[in-house]
């Protein structure tokens, strides 16, 4: 099986009936598509959406409704959009049950090194292959 399918099941298995989930761009959006039977969370991209759905077809897609990596996404019944700063900063007040990262590497206690990658002459934050499922508050 592919790691990255295993990795997004195993994640998805972390999930409960009616938790506030964000996803984080690349390798975490896929989680969504592996949620155990019968579970039915509401998902938050940092973009500014709460009340992400499942992706749309190709002709169903609209440019201007993505998730945080720019994939398409449908909004279910009740979703709200909002811009950025009001997004994050929903993010920071402790409502999300949990959150899923991307990370450049975790060592085996489960600590994210933090890394940067140089663009045009710059250091910036870089974003990882591997995932971690943290608790962002005790529920």
């Amino acid at each position: 099986m592919d790691p990255r399918i295993l990795i997004a099941k195993r994640v998805a298995h972390e999930m409960k009936d009616g938790q506030l989930v964000n996803l984080g761009f690349g390798m975490p959006t896929q989680a969504s598509n592996y949620l155990p039977e019968g579970v039915k969370v509401m998902f938050h991209a940092e973009n500014g959406v709460f009340g992400v759905g499942p992706k749309p077809k190709a002709s169903a897609a609209q440019a201007d409704m993505t998730n945080a990596g720019s994939e398409p996404v449908t909004l279910l019944p009740g979703a709200a959009i909002m811009d950025l700063a009001t997004s994050l900063g929903a993010m920071r007040s402790g409502i999300l049950d949990i959150t899923v990262l991307g990370a450049l590497e975790v060592d085996q206690l489960g600590n994210v090194a933090n890394w940067a990658v140089q663009r045009n002459g710059k250091w910036w934050p870089g974003i990882g292959e591997l995932w971690i499922s943290a608790m962002a508050q005790n529920k």
